[in-house]
C-alpha cells in the first residue's frame, strides 16, 4: 500500500504570507501521483495567486461558508487515495507525507495523525497557546481522547490540523457535515460508529502549528470549539435516535459541565490561560445549547451553489 497517492486539501482565508512556510516543505514531500490543493476561500489578498506560483492546485470560492465547507469542495473533486486535511497555520516537517503513507496501509485504518507542536511567539496569547499544546498526542501513544463526554464514551479523534482520512471512508459518510467547527471530531466518529475504519498515530513531531498572536483571535476560536460542541452533541444524540439506541431526553446541565471540564482541564500552571479560554468555550456552548431544540441545518453540504467555482493550476 506504499503506493497511495496524497491530496493534501488547505482551506485558506487571507493568509498569503503563511503559504510559503506551508507549501514549500509540503512540495519537497511529495510522491508521483500527490498534490496540494489550497481551497481559496473568498481571500481579498494574494492568497490565490501565492498558492498557484508555489505549485499548488488552486479552487477559488466567491463566497466563504467556512473551512469545512472548502474542504468538502475539494474533497468531493479528489480522486486521491488518501485526503490529508492540514490549515493555512500548519508547518509540515520532513516526513508528514510518508508517515500518513504508512499508517493508512495498516489493515483497517482510515484515520490517521501525527503528534503537531504548538509554536509560542511574541504575544501572550501565542505564549498562551504554546504552553496549552491543544494538538499533542498523549504520550505513550493513542490518538487525542475524545473529549465530549456523551454515553457511551466516544472514540479518538484529531484536529484538522493534520488529519488523514481514506477517500472511500470519507465518501461513505458523505463526508463532512454542514457546520463551521468541529467537523474534524464528527467525521471521526461517524467513520468509527460506522466500523468502517480505525484511527492510526505517529506520534513523531512531524508537524508544527503557529498559534494566533492576539487573545481577542484566540478567545474566539475556543468559543466557536463551545459552539461547535454544543451542536456535535446535539447532532450525534439526533443519530442515535435515529438508529434506536437510547438516548437521554435533553442535554443536562451536568453533561453540559463535563464537557467543559474536560475540554478545559489544564495542569496548575495553566490556570490563566484555562480562566480565559474557558469562558470563551462556555460562552460558546450555552449560546449554541440555548438553540439546540431549534437547529435548522442540512446534515451534508449541498455543493450546487458553488458549481461554478473558479479551479486553476
Amino acid at each position: 500500500m506504499g503506493d497511495q497517492t496524497i491530496e493534501v486539501i488547505i482551506p485558506v482565508r487571507d493568509m498569503a504570507g503563511h503559504l510559503p512556510r506551508l507549501l514549500e516543505p509540503l512540495r519537497a514531500q511529495l510522491a508521483d501521483g500527490d498534490r496540494v490543493t489550497v481551497v481559496d476561500d473568498a481571500s481579498t489578498d494574494d492568497t490565490a495567486a501565492v498558492a498557484c506560483s508555489m505549485g499548488a492546485k488552486v479552487v477559488t470560492l466567491t463566497d466563504s461558508h467556512g473551512p469545512y465547507y472548502a474542504r468538502q469542495v475539494a474533497a468531493s473533486k479528489s480522486g486521491a487515495d488518501i485526503l490529508l486535511f492540514i490549515d493555512g497555520r500548519c508547518r509540515p516537517l520532513p516526513g508528514l507525507l510518508e508517515a500518513h503513507r504508512e499508517l493508512q496501509g495498516q489493515p483497517g485504518v482510515a484515520l490517521s495523525c501525527t503528534n503537531v507542536h504548538t509554536l509560542s511567539g511574541p504575544t501572550l496569547a501565542a505564549r498562551m497557546a504554546a504552553k496549552m499544546q491543544p494538538f499533542m498526542l498523549p504520550r505513550g501513544g493513542g490518538a487525542m481522547k475524545a473529549i465530549i463526554g456523551l454515553e457511551p464514551p466516544r472514540p479518538d479523534y484529531y484536529p484538522t490540523a493534520n488529519l488523514g482520512i481514506n477517500r472511500i471512508a470519507f465518501e461513505k459518510v458523505a463526508g463532512f457535515r454542514a457546520m463551521r467547527g468541529g467537523g474534524d471530531l464528527d467525521i471521526c466518529w461517524r467513520i468509527q460508529d460506522q466500523s468502517i475504519g480505525t484511527i492510526a498515530t505517529d506520534t513523531r513531531v512531524l508537524m508544527e502549528w503557529e498559534p494566533r498572536t492576539s487573545i481577542r483571535d484566540l478567545a474566539s476560536q475556543w468559543k466557536r470549539y463551545g459552539n461547535s460542541n454544543a451542536y456535535i452533541r446535539w447532532a450525534h444524540r439526533n443519530d442515535r435516535a435515529r438508529n434506536g439506541d437510547h438516548v437521554p431526553s435533553r442535554l443536562s446541565p451536568l453533561n453540559a459541565w463535563t464537557t467543559i471540564r474536560s475540554e478545559l482541564w489544564r495542569p496548575p500552571s495553566e490556570l490563566a490561560a484555562t480562566a480565559v479560554l474557558g469562558l470563551a468555550f462556555q460562552y460558546g456552548y450555552f449560546a449554541a445549547r440555548l438553540q439546540c431544540g431549534e437547529f435548522n441545518m442540512p446534515v451534508h453540504f449541498d455543493l450546487a451553489p458553488e458549481s461554478d467555482s473558479e479551479d486553476s493550476e
